[in-house]
């Protein structure tokens, strides 16, 4: 069977906040070279010297703004409240998440309706567990999955690409994710990847991250 080989999948600490700049371009996140642009709603993950399929170019990046190039100007997109406050339209469902002791973010959710407790990583590509989680919530990876290699702090190991039929934290669940199972031990915690983020906003204020889906 073919081997289509995944993005390292890395935990790494990292900074939401949020900004205006051009209708339709805001910054929503950073977390190391890279920066979290939403263009007219889609969130893309770009690295320094990257650019969008919608032509949005990253020059620089840290924790308060990102210098960019778009439509052949430079902007600077920072840090900017939303209008209305605390106001939550009718229908978005949010949840809120304080950093613990160690400076990470983790929540009690569920995957295909049974309990788990995530850990969010922006680094990660997708949703990711060990094959031991997986094989706790009854997920039958080798049949189901298509074989594929990640690359863990021990090298490169045997994994496998599935779907999830739902993954959910607070009030906010979303159907057909996809995830990474990984042979072995790692990842010791199951890692809430980009998979499940990049379809929410993410906003984070001090030691506070807000997740919101609005549609």
């Amino acid at each position: 069977m073919k081997r289509t080989p995944l993005l390292p999948l890395a935990c790494l600490l990292f900074t939401i906040t949020g900004a205006f700049a051009d209708e339709g371009v805001r910054f929503i996140g950073q977390f190391g070279n890279k920066a979290v642009i939403s263009i007219d709603g889609k969130q893309r993950v770009l690295a320094v010297g990257q650019t969008s399929r919608e032509g949005v170019k990253v020059l620089t990046v840290d924790a308060t703004h990102a210098d960019i190039l778009y439509q052949g100007r430079k902007q600077r997109l920072g840090f900017s409240q939303r209008p209305g406050g605390t106001y939550k339209p009718r229908g978005v469902k949010e949840l809120s998440i304080s950093t613990d002791a160690w400076g990470s973010f983790r929540t009690p959710g569920s995957i295909n309706g049974q309990l788990v407790n995530f850990l969010v990583d922006t680094g990660a590509s997708t949703v990711a567990m060990n094959e031991k989680v997986a094989r706790k919530l009854g997920i039958d990876f080798r049949y189901s999955g298509t074989p594929s290699t990640v690359a863990t702090a021990s090298g490169v190991v045997p994994a496998y690409s599935i779907r999830l039929d739902s993954v959910k934290v607070g009030e906010i669940e979303l159907n057909n994710v996809p995830a990474t199972v990984i042979e072995g031990d790692f990842p010791l915690e199951v890692l809430l990847g980009m998979s499940f983020l990049s379809r929410l906003e993410m906003e984070r204020k001090g030691k506070l991250i807000t997740l919101r889906k609005t549609h």
